[in-house]
């Protein structure tokens, strides 16, 4: 019996241990299983799992909503809870409460993220959870529609955290109330123990104060005796000096010095320093923060200190002092004016005959008129020519001899008409500088965003980096105008590509309306992230033009161009670059960025040293600048001129070049500089000094549709060649289009300015690169000249309308009114536009049109179009030929012309101008 009875414990223990082995493997298989899977799910949540990855993500994402990243963790922690207690129904409870605090949790991430809309459907709750990575997803929604649709938001919203609150105890088993209990009783102890160490405290800060106290009454007391003792020895030094020989100045001022040091000692005997006017200078020298009455800490005091180094450092523009020597050039020029102004004050009081102004002698006329109003007369305007004295007389009063002074009148008058025909130029006055005050100047209080609102940003963008698996360190932040940019140094092994392709994701987060990555910045081992500030602050172009680099520019051509992101003035020389193309939409500020180059001009060079002409199809734009004496020509606003302005530069060119090889020179300034130290023989004319030339186009657009053949050729060869002659190129356009900027224009402008554009397709045409579609706007700018190696981001300079106005104004009326070149206008206004398809002045259809539109009586292009069969350009082009012409009358708007010609009148001029 003892031997059975072993035998059968024998077999019945392996069996009893096989099962159990088995049950493990497969345990801790499925744990491994349910590891792995839960590990692929988590990288698919943050966007490293490849295709399949992603689209398990998408999946997660539309379903659990936010949720989805912590869903991974919770479905490992909750199978393995279920995998180890299999036989307890409390982890079957636990679970199931843990699965309902899971699914109203989405409930609740959908309500305070996205919100509850009752038209809302579980497909929308799927679609923006799976693309956006937001709200609660479908279980989200079905919680937000289950409970806010019967009960409110505010209903739905306590119901759900009731029941998370519920789910909770289930899952921890602990009490609601004492888990409160147990918080208000740790902060309780806290309060008490704090109040028993400060109460141990007391008295040591008690005798600290009566220390600091007692040092302060002594030094004040110190303070005291000095004063005293300045007051006696001030007191014996006037008593030993004669008092005959002191003024009573130096009395007066000296019962004011003691009085006021009497005062301050009584003040500070009563407890109150009050400082006397002789030490107020020393009181403006030291900081604001400095108090005299407060002294240095003693050795148990320390300095309250930071929590935290700063890590990187924040730069922002300074503004501009507003000190008096910016303003000394102006000082002058105003006293200048004042003197011209009092010289001129008397001449309304001056009876002056009406052909007396034509006399050599109106000068004196009014050297005399304004000393008899007891005004001095300005030396730099008036000069003393000598006459003899009868002719002084007869000058300024009437003569009593009426055929003499006509003669001596008509004797003036063809010495004039003698002076002009021969050609001599009237003697040139100084070129005078408009003064500064007629531009605004900046408030200077505007610096950007707080620094405090730059740090939170660059915390939340090193965070978003983080976020997507991207390691960066924040080196430096520069504050510019309207752009911060921030300057990120990637951990070793982080491409450059995988932050640009986050950029979707960081203007997400930062909620900005854009931003532009600069990766890496020319010169720097960082990435740039350029962030439009949330203050900006205007750039005015005073401040620019008071600037040292401004100011210490040699070039003539020097104009302010903006500030960089550091917000350092940036002047450019259109000299170096030396033609420039400006292009951008409309309203993105071209008009603007070609005032403050035209306004830099007037401010730098004279007439004789920079010429302007301006072509401007929009008629409007700087048409106010007629009357400026740095014209050669009116400004051109008709499209058909403008090719013969360009052409007459190609020639002007060509001549300039003819002279330097007579000159044996190579360049303009080269030229200059020989004609200056050029010794003339007698009789012979001196070669006069060549202005550098600057062509501004506003339009180019506009030109390209009437004329592009000649209008690009001649921008090329200008382009090509002109640099050398001293003859520069600004083309503007809003239609940055390869038809109207050409490869060959783009070829040979080498320096470009891009604005915002609506396209990366326009951004390339100007840079060959995108960026320009990112800008803000309003002189918001990528600064491109010859010699960068990428663009640079500039906020524009500002000038109003107003600005320029009063600026051109003053240049006109202070110096000699413009002089325009008639051989150069007369050229310009008889080139004109080839005619089509005849080669000739007149379109080839020139007669037929007119005499169909006098036989019809109606003039309009589209009844041309239609009878002769040619295309809209074409037919626009006769009817303006018809025009001139005088067959027709101007533009009605979009009424037809009127016929001005009958049929016989027409044949009339056919016949008179060889038709």
């Amino acid at each position: 019996m003892a031997a059975s009875k072993t035998t059968k414990k024998r077999k019945r223990k392996p069996a009893a241990k096989q099962q159990p082995v088995g049950n493990r493997f497969q345990t801790e298989i499925l744990i491994l299983v349910m590891f792995a899977a839960c590990l692929i799910l988590m990288i698919s949540a943050f966007g490293m799992g490849g295709i399949v990855g992603n689209a398990i993500s998408a999946v997660c994402f539309g379903i659990m909503g936010l949720c989805a990243y912590i869903f991974p963790i919770l479905l490992f922690a909750g199978v393995t809870f279920l995998i180890v207690n299999n036989t307890n129904r409390l982890a079957y409870k636990k679970v199931l409460a843990g699965v309902v605090f899971f699914v109203f949790l989405c409930g609740f991430l959908q309500l305070i993220t996205e919100g509850y809309t009752p038209s809302t459907t579980f497909s929308d709750y799927y679609s923006l959870s799976s693309e956006y990575r937001t709200g609660g997803g479908v279980f989200g929604g079905a919680v937000c529609i289950s409970t806010a649709s019967a009960f409110g938001v505010v209903g739905g919203t306590v119901i759900i955290v009731l029941v998370l609150l519920v789910s909770l105890i289930i899952i921890t088993q602990r009490s609601f109330f004492g888990f409160m209990n147990k918080i208000l009783d740790f902060f309780t102890d806290a309060a008490r123990e704090g109040r028993e160490a400060y109460l141990e405290g007391q008295p040591d800060r008690e005798k600290q104060k009566e220390l600091r106290r007692k040092i302060r009454a002594e030094k004040r007391a110190e303070k005291i005796r000095r004063l005293e003792e300045e007051l006696e020895e001030e007191e014996l030094a006037l008593t030993e000096k004669d008092p005959e020989n002191i003024s009573k100045k130096q009395k007066k001022k000296t019962r004011r010095s003691q009085k006021e040091r009497q005062a301050a000692v009584k003040a500070n005997r009563e407890g109150e320093f009050n400082l006397p006017s002789f030490l107020d200078e020393q009181k403006a020298v030291l900081p604001a923060d400095t108090d005299l009455t407060e002294e240095d800490p003693g050795p148990d005091e320390k300095p309250e200190e930071h929590a935290q180094p700063l890590e990187f450092q924040i730069h922002r523009s300074q503004p501009q002092p507003a000190r008096e020597e910016l303003e000394e050039p102006d000082f002058e020029r105003e006293m200048q004016e004042a003197e011209e102004e009092d010289a001129y004050a008397g001449y309304e009081d001056v009876d002056i005959p009406e052909m007396q102004q034509v006399l050599p002698s109106k000068t004196e006329t009014a050297v005399k008129a304004s000393r008899e109003t007891g005004k001095a007369a300005a030396p730099a305007e008036i000069k003393e020519d000598p006459q003899p004295e009868a002719e002084q007389k007869a000058s300024h009063q009437p003569s009593r001899n009426p055929k003499s002074s006509q003669t001596e009148i008509e004797h003036g008058i063809r010495n004039i008409q003698h002076e002009i025909s021969q050609g001599e130029a009237p003697e040139k006055k100084p070129y005078q500088y408009p003064p500064l005050k007629l531009l605004k100047r900046g408030d200077g209080r505007s610096q950007g965003d707080s620094d405090a609102h730059l740090r939170k940003t660059a915390q939340k963008l090193q965070e978003t980096l983080h976020n997507f698996g991207v390691n960066v360190t924040i080196t430096n932040v520069s504050c510019g105008p309207t752009v911060t940019r921030y300057e990120l140094q990637p951990e070793m092994g982080v491409k450059v590509s995988k932050i640009v392709g986050l950029s979707d994701d960081i203007k997400l987060n930062l909620a900005t309306p854009d931003i532009r990555i600069e990766a890496p910045i020319p010169g720097k081992a960082a990435v740039g992230i350029e962030v439009p500030n949330k203050e900006n602050s205007a750039v005015m172009l005073r401040d620019l033009l008071q600037s040292e680099e401004f100011k210490n520019a040699k070039s003539k051509l020097s104009f302010a161009a903006g500030k960089d992101i550091a917000g350092k003035p940036v002047v450019a020389d259109i000299a170096k670059m030396p033609h420039l193309l400006i292009a951008g939409a409309t309203g993105s500020g071209k008009s603007v960025c070609i005032n403050t180059l035209i306004i830099s001009i007037l401010y730098k060079a004279t007439p004789d040293e920079v010429r302007l002409i301006m072509i401007d199809p929009k008629v409007v734009e700087l048409s106010v600048y007629n009357g400026i004496p740095h014209l050669f020509i009116p400004v051109v606003t008709d499209p058909k001129k403008a090719a013969g302005a360009l052409n007459w530069a190609v020639s002007e060119m060509t001549s300039r070049y003819n002279a330097f090889a007579e000159y044996g020179v190579r360049n303009l300034g080269e030229y200059n500089k020989k004609v200056a130290n050029m010794r003339v023989p007698e009789g012979e004319k001196a070669p006069e000094k060549m202005p550098q030339i600057v062509i501004i186009v506003d339009e180019l657009a506009d030109l390209m549709m009437v004329a592009p053949g000649e209008v690009e050729d001649a921008i090329c060869r200008l382009a090509q060649l002109a640099r050398a002659a001293g003859i520069h190129l600004i083309i503007a356009t809003q239609r940055p289009s390869v038809n109207v900027i050409t490869g060959l224009i783009k070829a040979n402008m080498p320096s470009r300015i891009a604005f915002s554009v609506s396209s990366g397709v326009d951004s390339r045409t100007i840079l060959d690169m995108n960026g320009a579609e990112k800008l803000l706007g309003k002189g918001d700018m990528l600064f491109y000249p010859q010699g960068y190696q990428k663009p640079a981001r500039l906020q524009g300079a500002f000038v109003s309308d107003e600005e320029v106005s009063a600026v051109v104004e003053y240049v006109s009326d202070k110096n000699q009114g413009a002089v325009y070149d008639t051989s150069i206008e007369k050229q310009v206004n008889t080139a004109g536009v080839p005619g089509g398809a005849g080669g000739g002045d007149r379109d080839v259809y020139f007669t037929e049109a007119g005499k169909f539109i006098i036989e019809k009586e109606k003039a309009s292009i589209g009844m041309l179009q239609r009878m002769f069969k040619i295309g809209f350009n074409r037919a626009a082009r006769i009817m303006d030929q018809l025009c001139d012409a005088g067959v027709v009358g101007p533009e009605e708007g979009t009424k037809p012309r009127k016929v001005l010609m009958s049929a016989e009148e027409f044949e009339n001029y056919l016949e008179e101008n060889g038709g």
